[in-house]
């Protein structure tokens, strides 16, 4: 009896020990690297530096944008995607962000904008500040979109026929005069479903100004917008 009592106590300290020394068990973050590797197809893949000054960094101001439009669905019929339409402009703050988010970037932003109409420009950089690892929702909702999506930016502003890339895809009544106007179209390239910015929205309007998405939210949209274009 004493002998069983002994060996079981000492068993007893043996894995408080090995236990203690082990630590806390760490989290498996995905690094930047990893969330790098993962590629997007995006449309317009280069843009012209003749136009405009070069200063555009998401949107071609001068080319035909009913031309990026049939080529992303051309390739989204293709690689049996679908077609994800960032309607914006350069100045648009959050179409530039929307772009920075399902390319994973995390933590710092810089983003380039200015006031709608003038073409001056204004470079900021913002830090997310997350109270919690991100990096993991960040790889998720790259990969999705990477897997699922091919995106275009449809340049409203300058371009010659911007609007009529809505018309094309009969994507008029749910827009409201905000851009980004984000919408999916299904295989005939017609409108199938919008994001909803004031779902996912984060944003500090203070001396640490912010602008972001709740990933969970933003991919959860993302997987609603595909499936509506699927069906």
């Amino acid at each position: 009896m004493t002998q069983r009592f002994n060996f079981t106590f000492l068993m007893v300290i043996i894995g408080s020990v090995l236990a203690a020394c082990s630590g806390p068990k760490v989290k498996n973050v995905i690094s930047a690297e990893e969330i790098a590797q993962i590629e997007i197809t995006y449309l317009p893949e280069q843009i012209d530096r003749e136009c405009r000054n070069g200063r555009a960094k998401i949107y071609d101001e001068c080319s035909a944008q009913m031309d990026l439009f049939a080529e992303a669905q051309r390739r989204a019929k293709a690689d049996n995607k679908v077609t994800l339409v960032s309607y914006g402009a350069e100045w648009c703050i959050w179409c530039h962000v929307f772009d920075a988010y399902v390319h994973g970037y995390v933590d710092k932003f810089t983003y380039t904008y200015g006031a709608e109409g003038e073409d001056e420009r204004v470079t900021h950089t913002m830090r997310e500040r997350a109270k919690r690892d991100v990096s993991q929702e960040a790889y998720d909702l790259k990969k999705y979109v990477s897997e699922n999506f091919i995106l275009v930016h449809i340049d409203y502003e300058h371009s010659p026929d911007g609007d009529d890339v809505l018309s094309q895809a009969d994507a008029w009544d749910d827009y409201v005069n905000f851009i980004p106007y984000i919408f999916t179209v299904n295989t005939d390239g017609k409108y199938a479903a919008a994001f909803n910015h004031d779902d996912a929205e984060v944003r500090r309007d203070t001396y640490d100004w912010y602008r972001g998405y709740d990933r969970v939210q933003l991919l959860e949209q993302l997987r609603g917008m595909r499936d509506a274009a699927t069906r």
